[in-house]
């Protein structure tokens, strides 16, 4: 995790571009801790087919694993059962939690206008007119499903790009992000939900298993 070096704003991390110190994502739980997320799945969509010019530019980067096509998604919200005070997720009343929020959402647009990072990942910027973070935050109003302390407040909506392994050149990506900032991908139409459970026996942390969709 990099808590110490986390920020409230994407422009904040652009802005420490230069000194942030690239943090490798956690490594697999042999023992398969269950996390859940909600999501929206972009693999399906058009900004799947344009990102794939992108993800192989950003593959050239050593210090940089990218996120497999696929698995491109929005995330809504993080469920650990480390931060339940039962130390489990209640599934029930998660997918309860979701049904009733999806069920009040309307369908919304979300487009990406910037490439970022954070210490862990790069990505990018993802605006919906606040609905990810609106989101965000009812699904929040749960005590229980709060997965950091951070979460809420300071909900950042990204499409992950891709992952960091190391610091090998690092400057030279930042120097390839500052001379290609706009992605050039397509607005995206979010017009359904899923709750899903990830690998985490996997260092990719891919999804395992989708468990349910809901209609916006």
């Amino acid at each position: 995790m990099h808590d110490d070096e986390m920020a409230s704003d994407p422009s904040e991390y652009w802005a420490r571009r230069r000194t942030l110190s690239p943090s490798p994502v956690q490594q697999a739980v042999a023992d398969g801790d269950r996390r859940l997320s909600v999501l929206a799945d972009v693999s399906g969509s058009a900004v799947r087919a344009r990102s794939l010019s992108l993800l192989e530019q950003l593959d050239e980067f050593s210090c940089l694993r990218v996120t497999p096509p696929d698995d491109l998604h929005l995330t809504a919200k993080l469920f650990n059962a480390g931060r339940s005070p039962t130390g489990r997720i209640d599934t029930d009343h998660v997918h309860e939690l979701i049904s009733r929020i999806a069920g009040d959402t309307a369908p919304f647009e979300v487009n990406f206008p910037r490439l970022n990072l954070f210490p862990d990942t790069v990505y990018a910027e993802a605006d919906g007119d606040g609905a990810l973070t609106r989101l965000n935050r009812l699904f929040c109003q749960a005590a229980e499903t709060t997965d950091t302390d951070r979460d809420c407040e300071a909900f950042i909506p990204h499409l992950t790009l891709g992952y960091f392994t190391d610091d090998e050149d690092y400057d030279e990506l930042i120097d390839y992000m500052e001379a290609n900032r706009d992605p050039e991908l397509p607005t995206l139409t979010v017009d359904e939900l899923a709750l899903v459970s990830f690998d985490t026996t996997n260092d990719r942390h891919t999804v395992a298993e989708t468990i349910a969709t809901y209609t916006l």
